[in-house]
């Protein structure tokens, strides 16, 4: 899973500690993750870079980091559309049995008449309920 590299930590106080204090004053204490708790190691710059803060990732559980505001938004977005996948169905069922009220006609295919050549009267055609057709039904 990948987080983004944070820049604010909270010390064991719950104040704020930004990354370059951190890294100035050689903080020995533990840092955590402003939005989900997380245990922070501080990474010291090199090169030009500032310091900043990482994730350690073995210390809390998926679903804590997965709602963490560093998490990397691609990763989100994924995410969001792994679990739409799993809530919302493949297949679309479809319609291809009409009836035409201004006609008065049934028929099968595209949403357009045969009869008036337009689908804006047309609706989806039920099958009617089967009723008693008379004949004897052992079960009852």
């Amino acid at each position: 899973m990948r987080i983004l590299n944070c820049y604010m930590a909270n010390d064991s106080k719950g104040h704020f500690v930004t990354a370059k204090e951190a890294a100035e004053h050689n903080r020995q204490d533990v840092l955590c993750c402003v939005s989900c708790g997380c245990p922070l190691t501080l990474k010291r710059g090199t090169d030009g870079q500032p310091p900043w803060f990482e994730h350690d990732q073995m210390t809390v559980s998926e679903k804590v980091l997965l709602r963490c505001t560093w998490l990397d938004p691609a990763e989100k977005e994924s995410r969001r559309v792994y679990l739409q996948g799993m809530l919302v169905p493949d297949y679309a069922v479809k319609v291809r049995r009409w009836f035409c009220v201004m006609c008065d006609e049934s028929y099968e295919g595209e949403k357009v008449c045969p009869g008036c050549g337009s689908g804006l009267y047309s609706r989806e055609r039920r099958e009617p309920l089967m009723e008693d057709t008379g004949t004897d039904n052992s079960l009852l």
